[in-house]
């Protein structure tokens, strides 16, 4: 191997390590710690609900298999049929009693709901999320989980 070879392979896996490192030659920040380059810090959960949830829909009727994933504000729920989802942002109120989240819709495939608020209740026991809420543009919020029109699903937390 030529000189120049070398020079440019040494190169390379400098330039590499800068950006694994997240690191710059210009910045003289505590990422190029070796101590502190060995993993990153947890990231603080900005939600109750947030992470990625698996679960069963229940609402008589519509019975099957949904999912839901939660980061930071945004949500992005799957239910059991392919056209049966939809993106949203979100704002949680711990402080009524059940919970409620209300949110607004900004992608889905049923066009009339882009756009329009949603409300929900929800409850947290362990690793355990459910969820009851109405059509998107009813503004009634369920007071009880088994509420007749409303949407139940059970989730389980993925680990």
């Amino acid at each position: 191997m030529n000189h120049a070879m070398k020079r440019m392979i040494l190169l390379s896996l400098s330039i590499a390590a800068i950006f694994a490192t997240g690191c710059s030659t210009t910045s003289q920040s505590s990422c190029c710690d070796p101590a502190s380059a060995s993993s990153p810090p947890p990231k603080p959960k900005l939600t109750a609900i947030e992470g990625s949830w698996t679960g069963q829909e229940v609402t008589p009727g519509r019975e099957g298999p949904a999912s839901l994933l939660v980061s930071g504000r945004t949500l992005e729920f799957h239910g059991a049929a392919s056209d049966d989802w939809l993106k949203g942002t979100f704002t949680l109120h711990e402080e009524t009693n059940p919970k409620q989240l209300t949110g607004a819709i900004i992608e889905c495939p049923a066009q009339d709901y882009v756009g329009k608020n949603f409300y929900a209740i929800y409850k947290i026991e362990g690793d355990t999320l459910t969820v009851a809420g109405n059509e998107p543009g009813n503004t009634n919020i369920p007071t009880l989980f088994d509420d007749p029109g409303a949407r139940q699903i059970v989730f389980k937390h993925d680990q």
